[in-house]
């Protein structure tokens, strides 16, 4: 199906890659989402007297002018790969260098670097601008909270946007979204995928098939 389909042509070779096994293909992508992306409410930032962060030394500033204004400045979910989420787009302002070098290339001198222990202190420093009822919320009701000015800002992947559409905001007027801090230019990607085990028999096969088209 991947041959007949032109599967190689089609996707960008980053993707083909990643759902290829051994040079075949093994799972048929369903689409590509950016991560490392900051949503943030305007109106929480307008009368918080605070300006849209580009560094992370930036947004504690600005996330300290949030919380005494009474607005919860990062909408959070303290779950496993919320957690991530920041962790990864704070690790990505030390540049894609960096960023391979620790988590693709897993380098020693890299993880012990200070560059390191600077991101384990800014991702530290994140806990104080994050609510109370934080610890174990799904990532869609922390986006609601910017939706309904609650909160100033969430770092999450571009899926969010259909939150804020699904509540008849208007992009660049109730809502913007720009790179996490010190991110812009570089992408984290996930690729949701269906993955295609080896089966036996002809219905099942042809259940596959009928599947991927």
């Amino acid at each position: 199906m991947a041959k007949a389909g032109d599967w190689d042509v089609i996707l960008p070779q980053v993707v083909s890659n990643v759902m290829k096994y051994d040079g075949h293909y093994v799972a048929a992508p369903v689409n590509v989402h950016r991560v490392n992306w900051m949503w943030a409410n305007p109106e929480v930032f307008r009368k918080s007297s605070a300006s849209i962060p580009t560094t992370w030394d930036q947004f504690i500033v600005e996330a300290k002018k949030i919380k005494a204004a009474g607005f919860t400045p990062l909408a959070h979910g303290g779950q496993a790969w919320q957690d991530a989420t920041l962790f990864e787009a704070i690790a990505l302002s030390k540049g894609s260098k960096f960023y391979n070098s620790a988590f693709i290339g897993l380098s020693d001198k890299t993880l012990r670097s200070q560059d390191m222990i600077d991101v384990f202190d800014t991702f530290k420093q994140m806990r104080e601008f994050v609510d109370p009822g934080f610890s174990g919320r799904d990532w869609n009701i922390a986006t609601s909270m910017v939706i309904n000015g609650d909160a100033a800002m969430q770092i999450m992947g571009d899926w969010a946007k259909g939150e804020f559409t699904a509540a008849g905001k208007k992009a660049g007027v109730d809502y913007v979204c720009y790179p996490a801090p010190g991110t812009s230019g570089s992408f984290t990607f996930n690729i949701d995928s269906l993955a295609m085990f080896k089966v036996d028999g002809k219905e099942k096969q042809a259940a596959q098939k009928t599947l991927l088209v």
